[in-house]
């Protein structure tokens, strides 16, 4: 008569052990913070599907997803310790370490800087040297790479008429009061404009001297340096890297992914589906197709931290040989795209 007392008592005991083991096992995941770049859009994808599938888990780690926007100072927050991994650009990068900060980059999403300057077509701007005589439109947060932009390109200040804008102003190009608008996201901005009924042009700057490897991966140097620190960062890419894989086999259906999620509020899916499908030419390039996905390129980094000089974001040139490490990515071996 005791025999069903036991068995639940025996089961109770297994169950506990479990429940035990699932909370040891939970406790043994390695905790990461990582900011993102920007907001969780397509742009974001791999962070944001790792950890909704259990990537990172799989890896053995518990990673915080920090959403970007204004306000949020990714550098900041890496050097202060409230984040371990921070996904920003350059230059950003190269401004702390000019004010002292001492930081390892060991990844990057973009090959070629999605920043560009946008034109209507009815301008007949295809290059810079098409903007003597035209108007320029330059974004309050723009000037100092609108100047840097014509000077490498030949294009003196008094030979084109520029008007100040604001951040998101698409209505004076829209209007025809500028045929040209600095900077504009590649995927972004355009096909607003398309969509209010204006054909364009998109001219990447960093086919003109201003590239740069824009959603960079960064952490403080002194993480970096800690023993088993970089076991930890090759599996957080390892895990990023199989979401990437995703993307890239249905762009579409990452954008779908995103929106339906709700990640974000006010994500236009026609709007994600198309930054999808042009974004993945910007990730890629002859050095991802030999090396692998978000390699580093050590001579686009000299180029930006010459440029961030210029530009007078940084005190100096900032050697970028002591910044930049390919070791996270050969040992997470990504796949060559």
């Amino acid at each position: 008569m005791f025999a069903v007392p036991r068995l639940k008592s025996l089961l109770l005991g297994v169950a506990g052990l479990a429940l035990l083991a699932g909370q040891a096992s939970a406790q043994d995941l390695q905790k990461l913070t990582v900011v993102l770049g920007y907001i969780p859009d397509v742009e974001s994808f791999g962070p944001v599907y790792a950890k909704e599938k259990g990537f990172f888990k799989d890896e053995g780690l518990d990673v915080t997803v920090v959403p970007a926007g204004v306000g949020v100072d990714q550098v900041q927050m890496v050097s202060s310790g409230a984040a371990t991994i921070g996904i920003v650009g350059p230059e950003l990068i190269l401004a702390g370490e000019s004010k002292g900060e001492k930081f390892k980059v060991f990844a990057g999403e973009f090959q070629r800087s999605p920043v560009a300057m946008t034109c209507s077509k009815a301008s007949g701007v295809a290059k810079p040297s098409d903007l003597k005589g035209k108007t320029l439109g330059i974004k309050t947060t723009a000037a100092a790479y609108a100047d840097l932009f014509l000077q490498k390109n030949g294009v003196a200040k008094s030979d084109v008429k520029t008007m100040a804008i604001g951040p998101n102003d698409i209505s004076t190009i829209v209007a025809g009061r500028i045929d040209c608008m600095i900077t504009t996201f590649a995927f972004n901005e355009p096909r607003l404009i398309e969509d209010a009924g204006v054909p364009v042009n998109v001219i990447s700057l960093g086919d003109y001297g201003l590239n740069n490897q824009m959603n960079s991966y960064f952490v403080k140097a002194d993480f970096y340096d800690k023993p088993g620190s970089k076991e930890i960062l090759a599996k957080y890419l390892r895990a990023e890297v199989k979401a990437w894989q995703q993307f890239f086999k249905d762009p579409a259906g990452a954008a779908k992914f995103l929106v339906d999620g709700g990640y974000y509020d006010g994500l236009d899916l026609d709007q994600q589906v198309y930054q999808a499908q042009k974004q993945g030419a910007y990730m890629t390039s002859p050095l991802t197709k030999e090396k692998g996905l978000m390699w580093l390129d050590p001579a686009v980094w000299k180029e930006t931290a010459q440029n961030a000089n210029d530009a007078h974001l940084t005190d100096g040139v900032v050697d970028t040989s002591d910044i930049l490490t390919t070791d996270i990515l050969e040992m997470a071996k990504p796949p060559k795209l």
